[in-house]
């Protein structure tokens, strides 16, 4: 009697977590970036006048876990570029950033089974591993790897906000997602009486398959 309530109970558990499992869903993310950067302090408007938005790409991993059919928390991975692009006098500068970037973001669902909306928020922490900045002037080309220096923050803190549609086809969904993320941080460690800053602004297009695990 003691062995079969011990293999109800065990087979109980066992059920409780396949169904837990089942709230668990992984999959791939690709998609574009077009990305500028914000300036503060002083000059600042007239910067901000002659910047224009960049193109990247973004790709890395998802994974979702529902807490119930509507919420759920979402954490990922993305090798993500961000950058920027002055055009004056007829040269262009251009300059794209490379970084990993791991958002946690709460995500709430509606909609039927089959087509669902949904929107998102939360913060990411970012780690700049590398740029490349280009400058054009009479038709000469010139490009170089980025190097640090001890004024860069190479640790960025920032914020996200998007929207999607999931749309369920075979065993998982495809989702499609626009997201907009600013930095909270600069890129740039000011000098003692110096207030400026500099900060990424990204728009983000992607695709990702989530499937059930």
């Amino acid at each position: 009697m003691k062995n079969k309530y011990l293999l109800t109970v065990a087979a109980a558990l066992g059920f409780a977590f396949a169904a837990e499992a089942q709230t668990v869903s992984v999959g791939p993310r690709i998609g574009a970036t077009f990305s500028t950067m914000n300036y503060s302090g002083e000059d600042a408007e007239d910067y901000n006048e002659e910047i224009k938005s960049v193109g990247g790409m973004q790709i890395g991993g998802v994974a979702n876990v529902m807490i119930n059919e509507m919420f759920s928390v979402q954490p990922e991975l993305l090798y993500v570029q961000k950058g920027m692009k002055m055009e004056e006098d007829g040269a262009t500068y251009k300059q794209k950033l490379n970084y990993l970037e791991v958002p946690v973001l709460a995500k709430i669902s509606f909609g039927a089974e089959q087509l669902q909306g949904f929107v998102t928020a939360g913060p990411s922490v970012g780690y700049w591993l590398s740029g490349k900045e280009k400058m054009e002037y009479d038709g000469e080309k010139e490009s170089d790897n980025y190097e640090f220096d001890d004024e860069n923050n190479r640790t960025e803190l920032g914020a996200n906000f998007g929207v999607g549609l999931a749309y369920k086809v075979g065993a998982g969904a495809v989702n499609f997602d626009v997201r907009y993320g600013f930095g909270l941080s600069s890129l740039y460690e000011a000098s003692e009486g110096d207030d400026s800053k500099v900060k990424n602004r990204v728009l983000g297009v992607s695709l990702a398959y989530l499937f059930s695990l």
